[in-house]
């Protein structure tokens, strides 16, 4: 296959298209980076052709989650529940922020290793201790249209310092360090309009949109207000929902026994333009509510094992009738960013629990939460993770010759559970090939992997005081333990 440009007339010719629940032969005609037509395309004298003859085409992967701002985390930390591992991930006593060409090279980094396994598109949930600001976000976006990857940034805030989010008892509050300051709500909703106005393209490659870090750690008037900004100009709305026990604990002593879920509905913050990411401690009511207001969840189901959060309810998330999605999560807790390989723990893991096995989910199902029924996360409606006319032109082309193919039974189930990145022949994105036969085409992949090493040892001399991080850590290890005794409603562990 030869390169093409994005706005090109393209005709990818001879495939077998791969949609989660079958296969079938077709031509698929991209102008103007959207899928104008499939089947028996007749090619405009000006189009380049793209010959996938023997070979299958998938709609591209969507990571519904990810935080590009731990691309620098890989194999720092084990064995840490969320709790603590926040205060080593996040910087909470952090001043200032990394340099723009530290967040340029910490953010291609992960492009390039989502755009090697096939994602074309990701949710990037962006913290930026001590905050973000214009300065911070301009690199990522150059970074991602460097690479040619869709990206949906979503501005991560908080109003309320890791202190506030927790439970503490007095002893625990008088005991705790300094923290850097909170950025204020005007300041943020501030930022956020002018990010807006600046880079937003809602039917583009680069998409701005809220999240609010969890209902914890941000006040009522910043969530509120930043759903209000998200109905308004239609963007993406995305918080951290019920990951762990001690938000069980936390929602239910703040707020006379109910739940974070129950919390956001009563506020009318549960929607269609609403997506709630882990959802691992979620009660059957928190579930008829997700379900009743046609709000998202994402499974972050490496995460939820890397920090033992425990396992989302995710068969009967589905039994309800809840849209489910895929989140890789950060490098700090799933180092891979392999959104295949987050398929393939969809559909095997939760057999693990048990139950009626008409109730496990099957490949297909799996592979649809990365592609179709991840669409609405990014902001683009249903426009991605399909191979239809008036669908983004997103596509992977996969080789048909290869051992995971081989023999060919079922495609979608040998895809889940066999494929890898090195079955990979292209990738495509808006009508563009960034990736071919392996290689990206827009990056200097050794170059940036230096830039990468260079930056990253710089930003591991900036972390936090080892003695105030162990004063943090003994604390929170505290309100870990509580929470571990408390009893909760339900119990999103496996037994032992």
């Amino acid at each position: 296959m030869t390169g093409n440009r994005g706005g090109d007339t393209t005709v990818v010719r001879g495939g077998r298209l791969v949609d989660p629940y079958g296969v079938r032969e077709g031509d698929i005609l991209i102008e103007d980076g959207m899928i104008s037509a499939v089947g028996t395309v007749k090619a405009p004298a000006n189009a380049t052709e793209l010959d996938a003859s023997g070979d299958f085409v998938a709609a591209g992967l969507i990571n519904s989650h990810y935080h590009s701002g731990e691309n620098f985390n890989p194999g720092l930390y084990e064995n840490l529940p969320l709790d603590l591992w926040f205060v080593h991930s996040h910087q909470v006593t952090r001043t200032e922020p990394p340099s723009p060409d530290v967040i340029y090279a910490r953010t291609l980094l992960g492009a390039m290793l989502m755009l090697r396994a096939g994602t074309t598109s990701c949710v990037d949930f962006l913290y930026e201790a001590p905050g973000i600001t214009l300065e911070t976000l301009e690199p990522v976006v150059a970074a991602y249209r460097d690479a040619g990857i869709r990206a949906t940034i979503l501005m991560g805030v908080a109003d309320r310092s890791f202190a506030e989010s927790l439970p503490l008892n007095d002893d625990e509050a008088r005991e705790w360090a300094d923290e850097a300051e909170t950025p204020s709500l005007d300041g943020i909703l501030e930022i956020g309009r002018a990010a807006v106005d600046r880079w937003h393209d809602p039917d583009g490659m680069i998409g701005i949109g809220w999240g609010p870090s969890a209902p914890q750690r941000c006040s009522p008037e910043l969530v509120e207000e930043t759903m209000r900004m998200a109905r308004e100009r239609g963007l993406v709305w995305q918080t951290h929902v019920l990951e762990t026990r001690t938000q069980v604990m936390t929602s239910r002593e703040w707020h006379e026994g109910s739940s974070f879920v129950e919390v956001l509905g009563s506020r009318g913050l549960l929607g269609p333009e609403t997506t709630l990411v882990h959802t691992v401690w979620l009660t059957d009511r928190d579930i008829e509510l997700i379900a009743e207001t046609s709000t998202t969840a994402v499974h972050c189901l490496a995460s939820n094992l890397r920090l033992g959060d425990g396992i989302a309810r995710l068969p009967a998330m589905r039994n309800a009738g809840v849209r489910v999605a895929l989140g890789t999560d950060g490098r700090g807790c799933d180092e891979t960013l392999d959104v295949l390989e987050l398929a393939r723990l969809t559909a095997t893991v939760h057999k693990a629990r048990g139950g009626d096995r008409a109730d496990w989910p099957t490949a297909a199902q799996a592979f649809a939460m990365a592609t179709r029924d991840a669409s609405v996360c990014t902001g683009h409606g249903e426009r991605l993770g399909r191979i239809e006319p008036g669908c983004r032109a997103d596509l992977l082309v996969l080789d048909g010759a290869s051992a995971t193919f081989t023999p060919t039974n079922d495609v979608v189930r040998q895809l889940v559970f066999g494929g890898r990145p090195s079955d990979i022949k292209s990738v495509i994105v808006d009508g563009e090939t960034v990736v071919q036969d392996g290689e990206l085409t827009r990056i200097d992949e050794a170059e940036m992997l230096a830039a990468a090493k260079k930056h990253a040892a710089s930003e591991a001399k900036l972390l936090a005081d080892p003695a105030r991080r162990q004063r943090l850590e003994r604390i929170v290890e505290g309100v870990y333990r509580r929470a571990e005794a408390y009893e909760s409603p339900v119990d999103a562990y496996v037994p032992s």
